[in-house]
């Protein structure tokens, strides 16, 4: 049997540029489906029953447990439009020979711009000062803010996302420190400069945290109610990350006491209701997974994401997810 490579996304054709659409076509079938929610799993086996290839983005990604891969003989590689990884069964894909792909680096710099961002809106409370001029807060909501330039920055997770963002932070005049389980990333921080500590440490000496680690399969919050007290008072803490790797009804109990100046999360985990107070006051500050969505990001990650298929169609794979070791694998180098 031949290669053939399937494509499910919310853009169709649109998921590849013509010149990537074009040289997978000199080497396989393609098929484009387009799919708005993750098909069940009746429909991924009758989709992807000759499929060597599977291409697919978060959203649209089947289940793939050992029960769906033992319908999928022939499937050889998958290649994910995303960078974490965390949510997929790596053992049944290893169980099952298959090799996954993802795209590291297409958004590196937009989610470390974004970051700062959040930082910068925490710091200057620029987005509450336009909650007030719109009339969605009392007249009278203090829009007091902080300076950041001269304070310390902690940066947890110091691999891609969290070097870039170290770098850009010291040019608001920021000091960073980083932390990071990864001897090889703590290396890579340390050759530009960037000092490395503890978790504990970072906690203790920062003003300002942001977490731009990874989650790991079963593993618990890097930020829970021991280690928020070890911040320092006022301090403010921004979650890049997934939200579970903050324990949220801690920080609320933090906020609440004052404790924590401030937190914004790249996601939605706060309701409107509940937490009405924090979120009238802009101390919570919550951005539904949009620090990714970026122009420039879209059409990197559809460069990204034809490179990658083309190499699986030619079982030349970069950027290779290993099971065993759940660390990403690039044709050049190791990456933290």
């Amino acid at each position: 049997m031949g290669e053939h490579v399937v494509v499910l996304s919310r853009a169709g054709t649109g998921s590849l540029t013509p010149t990537h659409t074009a040289q997978i076509e000199e080497q396989a079938a393609l098929d484009f489906v387009v799919c708005h929610d993750a098909p069940g799993p009746v429909e991924a086996a009758h989709l992807l029953r000759r499929a060597t290839v599977l291409g697919t983005t978060n959203a649209t990604l089947p289940h793939l447990d050992d029960n769906l891969l033992e319908r999928l003989p022939h499937l050889h590689s998958i290649v994910l439009y995303a960078t974490g990884y965390e949510h997929l069964q790596l053992d049944a894909l290893a169980r099952h020979d298959l090799t996954l792909t993802t795209l590291p680096d297409y958004a590196t710099g937009a989610v470390a711009e974004h970051a700062l961002g959040m930082l910068l809106s925490l710091a200057t409370r620029s987005h509450l000062a336009n909650d007030r001029s719109r009339g969605r807060v009392p007249a009278q909501t203090s829009l007091r803010g902080v300076e950041l330039c001269g304070s310390t920055l902690g940066v947890i997770g110091i691999g891609r996302i969290g070097l870039h963002l170290a770098r850009i932070a010291t040019g608001i005049g920021m000091r960073v420190i980083g932390a990071d389980p990864d001897p090889a990333a703590r290396r890579a921080a340390e050759h530009v400069g960037i000092e490395t500590t503890s978790t504990e440490d970072l906690l203790h000496r920062a003003r300002a945290v942001t977490i731009c680690a990874s989650t790991t399969p079963h593993g618990g919050p890097i930020i829970d109610l021991a280690r928020l007290g070890m911040l320092q008072p006022g301090a403010l803490l921004v979650n890049v990350g997934r939200p579970c790797l903050v324990d949220t009804d801690a920080v609320v109990a933090a906020l609440r006491l004052r404790h924590l100046r401030g937190y914004a999360v790249d996601d939605a985990p706060f309701d409107r209701m509940d937490h009405a107070d924090l979120l009238a006051e802009g101390r919570i500050l919550q951005t539904g997974h949009s620090a990714w969505w970026r122009d420039e990001v879209l059409a990197r990650g559809a460069e990204h994401f034809g490179r990658a298929l083309v190499a699986a169609v030619h079982r030349r794979h970069v950027d290779v997810v290993s099971p065993a070791h759940r660390v990403a694998v690039t044709s050049e180098e190791s990456v933290a």
